[in-house]
């Protein structure tokens, strides 16, 4: 087995003579295996090496198990690294918290012992669980690729040279070679879908043809060269079409929906897979499917709510995908003479006085500026907020206009609309909305008195 395993890895080139490699060992048969088979690589290629053990403390026997592993590994010579896993509560989302907790100790011994290849010992049995588990809740093309044999991860590279084994393959070797190792328990409940499937499901499948084990294996692999070609049309789309703005991402529509239904869908796959997915965002086949329908519709402003307060808000020729927030925000300011606001981290808004210029600061001197004249006619204090629903402004003495729909006439999408300041007399009487629109009570008689300027300046 060793041969076998030997000319795998270096066939794909999974080391090189004189590395550094750290082994993820948990103390049952895989990762025992995995250990003795290194060690013996080891010595053929001068490698170094290093295990790091989890004490998930799920179980009694896990403090004597992470012991023997500590003594066996100072017998052998190997640098040996553990921590504990101290959180209390153990009864939510068990596994994918536990797992979280050993890659992130994983990463960190990479980047702290300047080791750039960890090895784990996961197998095909494992491979074809996984497959079988994204099949069963629903899951992107790309993600049922199922364990990778060979990804980046921290600050260099995960690999799972025992992908080509069964377990029964692996418990065979640890029997004819004596090797010590430990059962979980746990791995016997059938509380967790992955040791359902282990226990109920595999056999089965395995019994109805010897080869399923390959079978999946081969289907993993088709998937992987399948999302190569898919990548190489949609990245330059993608490139293309989607921007990175300080609130989410701001993709163009226009092309996207000449495309035929097949890149559609691979396109927003791939966009919330680089987007959201990473922040915990589950997106289902059937949100796709939804997203799909809404964003070829001819209505020129639709919505759809994701999980986490993530919305994908449509905009003529473009949709955003952002943080849902209110329309209706708390901001709310107000001015006298020679005050000044910073509305946003690219808005500044000041009143100067007739006699007393104000001096704006120093970081906001190159934003584009606009200004209005306040006359005597306008009692103070201004009061600054966003819009709110009835909003009208008076374009002469005897037309108002609801703001709402200046902006429609505009063209103007939500997202800037919910963006937009008004500025109201002491009468609550709006008489300016920066950038879009005067009211023509802004507007100076020959006979008024010219008392203060607004200035705003925006950083675009």
């Amino acid at each position: 087995m060793f041969q076998e395993f030997y000319d795998h890895c270096k066939r794909n080139e999974y080391w090189l003579p004189n590395q550094k490699i750290l082994l993820a060992v948990s103390g049952g048969v895989d990762s025992m295996v995995l250990l003795e088979l290194m060690q013996t690589a080891a010595q053929k290629d001068h490698l170094e090496l290093a295990v790091a053990h989890i004490d998930h403390q799920l179980r009694v026997e896990s403090k004597t198990e992470a012991a023997y592993l500590k003594s066996y590994c100072q017998k052998k010579e190997i640098s040996y690294y553990s921590k504990v896993w101290e959180q209390l509560d153990k009864t939510k989302n068990t596994e994918a918290r536990a797992r979280k907790f050993r890659y992130d100790f994983f990463s960190e011994l990479m980047a702290q012992e300047e080791i750039p290849t960890l090895l784990t010992a996961h197998h095909s049995d494992d491979q074809a669980e996984t497959i079988l588990m994204k099949l069963t809740r629903g899951s992107a093309l790309p993600n049922l690729v199922g364990i990778r044999a060979r990804q980046s991860f921290g600050n260099g590279t995960l690999i799972r040279p025992f992908l080509i084994f069964s377990k029964e393959r692996l418990e065979q070797f640890a029997k004819e070679s004596e090797i010590v190792y430990f059962e979980d328990s746990s791995n016997q409940s059938d509380t967790y879908m992955r040791n359902r499937l282990r226990h109920q499901v595999v056999p089965v499948l395995k019994k109805e043809n010897a080869k399923f084990l390959q079978h999946v294996a081969d289907f993993s692999e088709q998937i992987t060269l399948a999302d190569e070609i898919i990548q190489l049309v949609i990245e330059p789309k993608y490139d293309k079409w989607v921007k990175k703005t300080t609130k989410g991402w701001l993709v163009q529509l226009s092309e996207l929906k000449q495309e035929k239904r097949s890149v559609q869908t691979f396109f927003l796959m791939s966009l919330f897979q680089r987007t959201i997915v990473p922040e915990g965002v589950a997106v289902s086949r059937m949100q796709i499917e939804q997203l799909l329908l809404l964003l070829n519709q001819p209505a020129p402003q639709l919505s759809m709510d994701f999980e986490q307060g993530w919305q994908v808000m449509k905009e003529y020729n473009t949709f955003y995908l952002k943080k849902n927030e209110l329309t209706q925000r708390e901001n709310l300011f107000q001015l006298n003479g020679n005050d000044h606001v910073f509305l946003s981290e690219k808005e500044w808004l000041g009143m100067e006085t007739a006699g007393k210029k104000i001096e704006p600061p120093e970081s906001v001197k190159d934003w584009t500026e606009i200004s209005l004249l306040i006359t005597e006619q306008t009692p103070l204090p201004l009061t600054v907020r966003h819009r709110q629903d009835g909003d009208r402004i008076s374009l002469t003495p005897s037309l108002t206009k609801r703001l709402n729909r200046l902006f429609i006439d505009q063209k103007i999408p939500n997202l800037i609309r919910d963006q937009a300041w008004v500025i109201l007399s002491a009468e609550d009487k709006i008489i300016w909305v920066p950038k879009f629109a005067n009211s023509y009570l802004s507007i100076p008689k020959e006979t008024d008195k010219i008392l203060y300027r607004l200035l705003y300046k925006i950083k675009e």
